[in-house]
């Protein structure tokens, strides 16, 4: 299978490309082989599912058993992504964006009002699916609850759905408000699954982390199994696996390299195809 390259901050401006959604052209630019890929199939709408974690070597690690995840990059397209953060709100920020850390200043959740507060029209601030939003289309958010909040008077639709001890049973739920978003036939939506990243910091064997894998994968076929045909998904980590050290204590060079790179897997593929 043939892996490209690209930064997380490029996924943004490559749907405002191809859904042709008129935005501030960000830091990040359009990814080449997803804009061909897309127009082959004529994909018409645009799902992201960060998989918090999903760090390129844990993604090769796991995708022997990560089997609907694997189906869509041996029909779709496979990249080493470059992450500009280790930390998830940052790391999100930069993918709905298309811009840095320091260029739109969100490091918390909090951060999102604070700079906001600071001046709503910022562009360095706003997704793509307020983008989207803002020229007409329908456009979709599925995270946790105070980010969801976030979106409030942007967007027209988005599901919160409050933190919890029982990650399992968080991110059924997140599933289940992305099928029923699915419903609403929207133009751009935004998923964000945790369960992967908890364990990484909780588990203590790779048995356990396994469990999270697979469970995430279960989730991604759900969704994948719901969304109408000529959806292309953008299923990315937002940072490389926290816990290194427990984690690669016995990985070899490449696979430490990808880690101390921040590298996530992108996988991007097309719903005809799922």
């Amino acid at each position: 299978m043939k892996v490209f390259e690209c930064r997380t901050i490029d996924i943004a401006p490559t749907i405002s490309r191809l859904l042709k959604i008129p935005i501030v052209p960000p830091t990040g630019r359009p990814i080449p082989e997803v804009e061909n890929y897309a127009k082959e199939r004529g994909c018409r709408r645009a799902v992201i599912i960060v998989v918090d974690s999903l760090g390129y070597s844990l993604y090769r690690h796991f995708s022997p058993i990560m089997k609907n995840l694997n189906e869509v990059a041996e029909k779709g397209l496979l990249f080493k992504c470059k992450s500009p953060a280790t930390i998830t709100s940052p790391a999100i920020a930069s993918i709905f964006t298309g811009y840095l850390p320091e260029e739109h200043n969100i490091y918390s959740t909090a951060d999102i009002y604070t700079e906001r507060a600071k001046d709503s029209e910022n562009p360095r601030l706003k997704s793509i699916m307020e983008w989207a939003c803002r020229t007409g289309m329908k456009a979709s958010a599925v995270i946790e609850s105070e980010g969801a909040e976030s979106f409030r008077g942007r967007i027209k639709d988005f599901y919160g759905v409050p933190d919890s001890e029982d990650i399992l049973d968080y991110d059924q739920q997140i599933t289940n408000y992305a099928v029923q978003a699915l419903r609403e036939k929207p133009d751009v939506l935004a998923v964000h699954l945790r369960t992967l990243d908890r364990f990484s910091h909780r588990a203590e064997s790779w048995d356990e982390l396994e469990k999270a894998a697979k469970d995430v994968d279960k989730n991604l076929g759900q969704i994948f199994r719901n969304a109408e045909k000529g959806t292309i998904f953008f299923i990315c980590g937002d940072h490389a696996v926290h816990g290194g050290k427990k984690w690669l204590k016995n990985a070899a060079g490449e696979e430490a390299k990808n880690h101390r790179q921040n590298l996530v897997a992108l996988i991007v593929g097309c719903s005809q195809e799922v």
